[in-house]
């Protein structure tokens, strides 16, 4: 069974899959992609979807385990957050996905909660939201059912939109993870779509897809969560073909993928959320209710935290991961 599949009953089971239906909409599977370390001892941060919750620790042996939320739609609480982002100084950003909102707190104890956002698809509303990013003048980018939507700040100021939905120029179809790299250009993950996308600006221009359906060379299956380092090389989340993608740029040169289906070394289980620390460190939220670690496209230093559950060192659905 695919991810979508898998996904679909456990809406179902959750009583959530009619309301889904009503609206038209079908989760897609979103996913951050994440950020960037920037010190010589990144703290990691992951979005626990099915606890309803996002959590940090220190390192990856789970030490300094810290939690913020319960499920609800008030304050320091979330329904299926998704998308995780952490500015320079240290704010986090929360694609809160079925709240269909936007959060920012101040730190892990909830100080500061902001939200921004309602549903529907017009200004100021999001139709599930799944991937935030946050560019270093603060603008933040946010992906949800059908388009990217970027905001000055958390009043909603400067509101603008791209994107209608299809599979041509300019349209997405349950656009995932999105980054913007230092040029200010926009990559984004165009989930039900099979490519990866990168336009110059918010007006389209540049726009350029790579990738196509199927597990060989220069193909996705429903791609995730994305990343862009230093040197311009693209990482991709690749979920339901249980890997990882790399490759230099928007042409696919120097393809390399690592995992197989699985939940033992080298491999994935429906992997979401990918980040890169500036050790140059791979870091994956994998489906199966863990995060991993790997020095590198090799898989050496293959490192992994995480079983089923709700308490410490635990999760359900890590869905995205960012290293600050």
């Amino acid at each position: 069974m695919n991810y979508k599949a898998k996904l679909t009953k456990g809406l179902r089971s959750a009583g959530l899959l009619g309301w889904l239906l009503a609206l038209g909409l079908l989760y897609g599977s979103g996913g951050e992609s994440a950020g960037g370390s920037s010190g010589a001892t990144p703290q990691i941060y992951v979005a626990d979807v099915f606890n309803h919750r996002i959590v940090r620790i220190n390192d990856m042996t789970g030490a300094g385990w810290t939690t913020l939320g319960t499920e609800g739609n008030g304050a320091n609480q979330f329904r299926n957050p998704d998308g995780i982002f952490v500015d320079a100084a240290g704010k986090i950003y929360v694609a809160d996905s079925f709240n269909n909102r936007i959060v920012r707190v101040d730190d892990m104890t909830g100080a500061g909660w902001t939200t921004f956002g309602t549903v529907g698809a017009g200004t100021n509303q999001f139709s599930k939201p799944t991937g935030i990013f946050v560019d270093t003048a603060g603008k933040i980018y946010v992906t949800d059912f059908v388009r990217i939507v970027r905001v000055d700040d958390m009043t909603g100021t400067g509101w603008t939109t791209f994107g209608t939905v299809g599979a041509g120029t300019n349209q997405f179809h349950n656009p995932g993870g999105i980054f913007v790299d230092a040029a200010g250009k926009i990559y984004v993950a165009d989930s039900f779509n099979n490519r990866i996308v990168r336009v110059d600006d918010m007006t389209g221009a540049g726009w350029t897809t790579f990738g196509a359906s199927g597990n060989r060379s220069n193909q996705l299956s429903g791609p995730e969560g994305i990343f862009v380092d230093a040197a311009g090389k693209i990482y991709v989340a690749d979920p339901d073909n249980h890997r990882i993608v790399r490759m230099n740029d928007m042409t696919g040169a120097g393809w390399t993928t690592l995992g197989t289906p699985g939940s033992g070394t080298n491999q994935f289980r429906y992997p979401f959320g990918i980040s890169i620390d500036t050790a140059g460190k791979i870091y994956v939220a994998d489906e199966s209710n863990r995060i991993v670690r790997m020095n590198d496209m090799t898989g050496a230093g293959w490192i992994t935290l995480g079983t089923p559950g709700s308490v410490t060192n635990q999760f359900h659905v890590a869905r995205n991961i960012f290293i600050r």
